[in-house]
C-alpha cells in the first residue's frame, strides 16, 4: 500500500475534476486505500480595509446548494469505490483542508491547480499554493 489515506479538494473546476480523477485512480489500484473528498464552504466576513462585511444570508444559501451539487456529482464519479468519504468542510479552503488533513491521517493530498479563476487568486492566494507550503504531507497538484 502506497497511500494509506488521499484527501482531494474539490470545487467543481477542471483542476480538481482531474485531481479527483487520479485520486480515483490511485485507489483503484490499491483496495486498501481510503478516499475523502472534501468540499469548502467558505463563508467567512469579507474585509476591506478597516471594513468588515457579513455574507447575506441569500448568498450563504445560494453557497451551500452549490456544495450540495458538487457533493452529489462527485459520488456519482466515485460510485462503487470503497472505503471512500465526501465531507463539507467551512472555513478558509486551505486552512480547511490543512486542518483535515492533520486531523484525519492523510498521507496524500491530490489538489486542482486552480480552481476559481485568476482574479480571485490574485485577491486572496491561490489555495493549492498555499496547502503545498503549509502541508506537513506530500501534495500532488492536478494541471
Amino acid at each position: 500500500m502506497i497511500f494509506n489515506h488521499i484527501l482531494v479538494p474539490y470545487d467543481g473546476s477542471e483542476p480538481a475534476g482531474r485531481a479527483l480523477e487520479k485520486a480515483i485512480q490511485l485507489a483503484r489500484k490499491d483496495a486498501g486505500t481510503r478516499l475523502t473528498v472534501a468540499h469548502v464552504i467558505n463563508l467567512q466576513p469579507v474585509a476591506i480595509g478597516d471594513m468588515t462585511f457579513t455574507q447575506p444570508e441569500s448568498y450563504q444559501e445560494e453557497v451551500k446548494k452549490h456544495g450540495e451539487k458538487i457533493i452529489d456529482s462527485v459520488k456519482q464519479k466515485i460510485g462503487d469505490l470503497s472505503d471512500t468519504d465526501v465531507v463539507i468542510l467551512a472555513g478558509s479552503p486551505a486552512s480547511a483542508i490543512l486542518d483535515y488533513a492533520d486531523g484525519s491521517d492523510c498521507d496524500l493530498i491530490i489538489i486542482g491547480s486552480r480552481g476559481l479563476g485568476a482574479f480571485r487568486e490574485l485577491m486572496v492566494g491561490s489555495v493549492s499554493h498555499n496547502v503545498i507550503l503549509h502541508s506537513g504531507i506530500p501534495v500532488m497538484v492536478m494541471k
